[in-house]
């Protein structure tokens, strides 16, 4: 059974060569290019400040289980050597002290799913284990390893590379892979070359979620294309609405009124018939009566400014 380990545990830091460590767990981490450069800003002023994390590995090596941006900071700084603190357990420990201190870093949910499957596959722990372990629910274990297994590797490489955010991964992209892969790969490649703002993607995903099978296939081919269209046509609206001012928003109003009174009379027969129930029928003349009320007072706010 795995225990808990206090900090006290650690070895003293040490420095190691960066040649030395063995960097197996780089695919589970995110690259950050915008973090990056402060990062190195600060080291060539400052120094490395925070070590990293490593487990003892075949000599001279160590398996680096947390500070990858640091690593990579350093290595584009031109430094070789990078401070340590060596854990006294093995991988498996290791890995899951770096999720239980969560409050130390703000993990994304891709990132959490990556670790957590290496606990899973490499070093075959059950998802009842890993999630008593984390002090999680097993249906928290089962919905960060579905973001992994919902998403092509395509789009899970450009969410490592920094190419594609996590939000858009997590949000957009996984629901998008489960209906459709090809879509959501064909969108990930687009996205991995055009910028869009997380607003500008969750309004392609809303308007893709209501298109057809055609427009669907017109919108991931040229998601950019479509978000302009999209700008003309909502601007040409606005133009409309600018011309016809509020007398043309009354008029279209007032026509909207009257088709859903034409709607409301032809659906009557099958909400208001004989043997109703008493509360039913109450409750649907009630909103009658609500609606009707409202029109009387607009009618004689009509005869008022008429008559002045």
């Amino acid at each position: 059974m795995l225990a808990v380990w206090s900090m006290t545990e650690l070895t003293q830091l040490k420095t190691l060569e960066i040649a030395h460590l063995d960097l197996r767990y780089a695919h589970t981490r995110i690259r950050r290019p915008e973090a990056l450069l402060p990062l190195m800003r600060s080291l060539e002023k400052w120094g490395q400040l925070r070590p990293v994390s490593v487990v003892f590995s075949e000599p001279p090596c160590h398996v680096l289980v947390d500070g990858y941006l640091r690593v990579e900071a350093l290595r584009r700084c031109g430094k070789d050597i990078v401070l340590a603190e060596v854990w006294r357990c093995g991988e498996k420990e290791a890995l899951l002290q770096v999720l239980i201190r969560e409050q130390e870093r703000r993990w994304e949910a891709l990132e959490e799913a990556s670790l957590i499957r290496e606990l899973h596959d490499r070093h075959e722990l059950s998802q009842e284990s890993i999630a008593r372990l984390l002090g999680k629910d097993k249906s928290w274990v089962c919905r960060r390893l579905s973001l992994l297994s919902a998403l092509p590797e395509q789009v899970l490489d450009s969410v490592r590379n920094g190419h594609l955010s996590p939000w858009a991964a997590g949000r957009v992209l996984a629901p998008l892979a489960r209906a459709n892969p090809e879509h959501a790969t064909a969108l990930s490649r687009i996205l991995s070359q055009e910028h869009l703002s997380t607003r500008e993607l969750w309004e392609f995903f809303r308007h893709y979620q209501k298109a057809n099978r055609k427009q669907r296939q017109n919108m991931v081919l040229d998601p950019v294309l479509f978000l302009k269209a999209l700008r003309v046509k909502e601007e040409d609206g606005r133009t409309h609405c600018l011309k016809e001012g509020p007398e043309g928003k009354w008029l279209k109003d007032m026509k909207l009124v009257a088709h859903v009174l034409v709607r409301l009379a032809k659906a009557l027969p099958s909400v208001i018939y004989p043997g109703q129930g008493n509360l039913d029928r109450r409750l649907l003349l009630t909103a009658f009566e609500d609606a009707r009320s409202a029109f009387v007072s607009l009618e004689k706010l009509i005869q008022e400014v008429s008559a002045s």
